[in-house]
């Protein structure tokens, strides 16, 4: 117990990082445009917050010697956590609509976002399994405290892409090098490194939660080659229909 306290003492501080990237990730296609987006992404967006400010708040809880209060709050988490599955589920139809629609060229092919139906649905997937693991180890505190942190990999997924999609939206897609598939080259790239950082800092790079984690990012790699095959196109789009009128 008293290595896992020492362990997490400032993990709390760290747990900020995820609302830089969520902040500035999201800047001018959610909170730039808020007054305009449909009620699904504000339901998705609270929930989500909210789950990242107990991702903050508990790590300090458990550590300052206020359990109870810890204790408390993961409950609520429970209930944020399913809020953050079903309200991301709800969306991800809107990508196969970006796609039916062509995407956004020269930038986002309509590829990308047939291949996010599939890649963002496995982030959600492994931020659920996540939180379930963690309650199931609620009295375990180093492998609840694990995977609890894990679920930070999954569920910033959809912030980081945007994030590193930044430099395209910038340019405009002029730049010949600088393309799609390049950006999530490096940009998961990158994530992987601060995956396989925490995991050494840890001591836990062989631990369920972290190579649970760099296998079900890894499928962001490959979002394109997903997308481009016509009979996964045409899977998603006869299972969640390309018309989203909220969205229009």
């Amino acid at each position: 117990m008293k290595n896992v306290l020492s362990q997490y003492r400032n993990a709390h501080k760290w747990m900020l990082i995820p609302w830089i990237v969520i902040l500035i990730g999201f800047t001018p296609q959610y909170f730039m445009t808020w007054l305009s987006e449909p009620w699904a992404y504000h339901l998705h967006a609270l929930s989500a917050m909210g789950w990242y400010a107990l991702i903050v708040i508990q790590p300090y809880l458990a550590t300052h010697g206020k359990l109870r209060q810890h204790r408390f709050w993961g409950m609520i988490g429970v209930f944020l956590a399913g809020a953050v599955v079903f309200s991301a589920l709800s969306i991800v139809p809107t990508n196969v609509y970006f796609g039916a629609k062509g995407g956004f060229e020269p930038v986002f092919p309509a590829s990308f976002f047939y291949g996010l139906v599939f890649t963002e649905t496995i982030q959600v997937i492994g931020f659920g399994l996540a939180v379930i693991l963690a309650i199931v180890n609620s009295k375990r505190p180093e492998e609840h405290a694990l995977w609890m942190t894990s679920t930070i990999f999954f569920g910033l997924m959809p912030a980081w892409g945007r994030l590193i999609m930044f430099p395209i939206l910038i340019t405009g897609g002029e730049i010949a090098w600088l393309d799609t598939q390049t950006s999530l080259n490096f940009g998961i790239t990158f994530f992987f490194l601060v995956i396989l950082y925490v995991g050494y800092s840890l001591k836990k790079l062989k631990h369920p939660a972290i190579i649970l984690s760099l296998i079900f990012v890894s499928f962001m790699l490959f979002t394109i080659k997903i997308g481009e095959q016509e009979w996964y196109q045409e899977l998603v789009t006869r299972i969640m229909k390309p018309t989203v009128p909220w969205k229009l």
